[in-house]
C-alpha cells in the first residue's frame, strides 16, 4: 500500500512578498497548521477538494470546500489550523511582513478572513505563480510590480486598527463572527434575515449592519450572496445536478434567479461556467 504523498513546492520573491505554492494530494485526511510572524494568505487555485474545517486560535469555522479562487487571510501571530480531504489540489501562501504593510498604510495589522473572495488577489497570486521560475528582466520587473500591489491592496483593504476602523461602534468578538458564519454556511438554503443574524450576534439590527461591516469588509446581504456563490461554483464543478436543484439548494428561487446573480457576480451563465471548468480540468 503506497504511503502519503509528498507535496511539492515551488517559490519566489517580489519585493515585500514571497509567494510558495504547493501541490498535494489529500486523498486521505490531512493536516495543517501554521502560527507565522508574518501575515499569510492562503489562496485555493484549483483541484477538487470534498471537506474543509479550519480554525483560527482554536474558534472553529466549517465554511464547506473551497472553490479555486477562494482565500484565507491568517494575521501574523495567529494560529491556524485545519482539516481537509479531497483529491490532487493546488494552493498557493503568499506571506508579507507586517512591517511593508506598516510602511504603507501607518498600520500593519490585517483582519483575518475565511472563505473569502478577492479576484484582484486571486488573479495577482496566479499571475506570480506562472513567473516562479523565470529569470528575465522583464518578469522581475512585473513580478516586483505585483507584489507591491499586492502589499497596498492587503494594506488598503484588510488593515484592521484604529487607522481603518476610525470611531470605536459596536463590533463582533470572534466567536460572535464564527456563530454568524456557522449559521449562513449550513444554511444557505434556507431563508436568512437581518433579525435573525441580529439575534444571534445579540445586537440591534442596526448595530449588526455596523459590526458586519468592521468584521467582514461587507454587509451581511453581500456576504450571504457571496457565499452562496461560492457554494454554487463547488457544485457546478465537483457534481452532475442540474442546475434548477443547485439553484433551490443554494437559496435562490428558480433557474433564472440563480443565473441572473450568477452572471452579475461571476460574469457567466452557470451553464457556461460548468462547461468551462470541465474542459479545463
Amino acid at each position: 500500500m503506497a504511503g502519503p504523498s509528498i507535496p511539492t513546492e515551488i517559490q519566489g520573491r517580489w519585493g515585500p512578498v514571497e509567494l510558495v505554492v504547493t501541490r498535494e494530494d489529500i486523498r486521505a485526511a490531512t493536516a495543517w497548521q501554521m502560527r507565522e510572524p508574518r501575515h499569510a494568505v492562503i489562496v485555493h487555485l484549483g483541484g477538487p477538494m470534498k471537506r474543509l474545517e479550519t480554525e483560527l486560535d482554536g474558534v472553529a469555522a466549517r465554511p464547506g470546500p473551497p472553490s479555486a479562487g477562494d482565500i484565507w487571510v491568517v494575521p501574523a501571530g495567529r494560529r491556524y489550523a485545519s482539516q481537509a480531504s479531497g483529491g490532487r489540489i493546488r494552493y498557493g501562501v503568499l506571506y508579507v511582513e507586517p512591517e511593508a504593510l506598516t510602511e504603507l498604510a501607518g498600520d500593519g495589522r490585517i483582519a483575518p478572513r475565511f472563505a473569502h473572495r478577492d479576484e484582484f488577489l486571486y488573479r495577482s497570486v496566479e499571475r506570480l505563480a506562472g513567473l516562479i521560475g523565470e529569470d528575465d528582466d522583464l518578469s522581475g520587473m512585473l513580478g516586483d510590480s505585483l507584489g507591491q500591489a499586492l502589499a497596498l491592496h492587503l494594506a488598503q483593504r484588510y488593515r484592521t486598527g484604529p487607522a481603518a476602523a476610525g470611531p470605536r461602534g459596536p463590533r463582533l468578538n470572534e466567536r460572535a463572527q464564527a456563530r454568524l458564519q456557522e449559521r449562513i454556511h449550513t444554511h444557505l438554503g434556507d431563508r436568512i434575515t437581518l433579525d435573525d443574524l441580529a439575534t444571534i450576534a445579540g445586537m440591534s439590527p442596526h448595530n449588526l449592519l455596523i459590526a458586519f461591516r468592521a468584521a467582514f469588509g461587507t454587509t451581511p446581504a453581500q456576504y450571504v450572496i457571496a457565499q452562496r456563490l461560492r457554494r454554487v461554483r463547488w457544485l457546478l464543478a465537483n457534481t452532475a445536478q442540474d442546475i434548477t436543484a443547485i439553484a433551490l439548494e443554494t437559496g435562490f428561487a428558480s433557474h433564472s434567479h440563480l443565473t441572473t446573480a450568477f452572471r452579475r457576480h461571476v460574469g457567466v451563465a452557470p451553464r457556461d461556467f460548468r462547461r468551462r471548468w470541465r474542459d479545463e480540468a
